[in-house]
């Protein structure tokens, strides 16, 4: 009899606690920004010296952009936000400015890496703006005087309307 009326308490106990848990100001009522919109998901693909199938146009709003490098070299995937007054052409000749640098981006979004044949260990989360221009790059070298793999051709854009 005592062990059951204490099974009974601690029932008690446990219950209340997660009403409690679950009453308490702040905790059920605030949404979260993933419950409010489920974000798109953009899977970049990189190659030796340049991303695959790159989509040109991506719906405004929120993004998971995830990363797979099939390719034999190392690469990263760099998303810069492009200043609204710098034309995409800029950023493809040889003497290219650093997408980095103030004058080109109007933020630096992120960036993920991956080995040869490997996926990136994470994902970029990023609100996409419409109307506005996105870079994605990788400007790792194969050795510290060779080329930047974006001057081989790994460089893309897209757009979000």
């Amino acid at each position: 009899m005592l062990r059951a009326s204490r099974r009974a308490a601690a029932s008690v106990a446990i219950a209340l606690v997660l009403v409690t848990t679950a009453l308490a100001p702040g905790r059920a009522q605030r949404p979260t920004a993933l419950s409010a919109a489920e974000p798109a998901r953009v899977a970049v693909i990189g190659a030796d010296y340049a991303f695959v199938q790159l989509r040109t146009t991506l719906d405004a709003g929120p993004t998971l952009f995830a990363f797979e490098n099939r390719g034999a070299k190392r690469h990263e995937m760099s998303i810069v936000l492009l200043r609204p007054d710098v034309a995409v052409e800029s950023l493809l000749t040889g003497d290219r400015p650093s997408v980095s640098s103030r004058a080109v981006s109007d933020s630096i979004i992120g960036l993920l890496l991956a080995r040869p044949g490997e996926r990136s260990g994470g994902q970029l989360y990023v609100n996409l703006v419409v109307g506005r221009t996105y870079v994605v790059i990788c400007t790792l070298r194969d050795t510290p005087d060779a080329h930047q793999h974006a001057d081989l051709g790994m460089v893309g854009s897209f757009r979000v309307r």
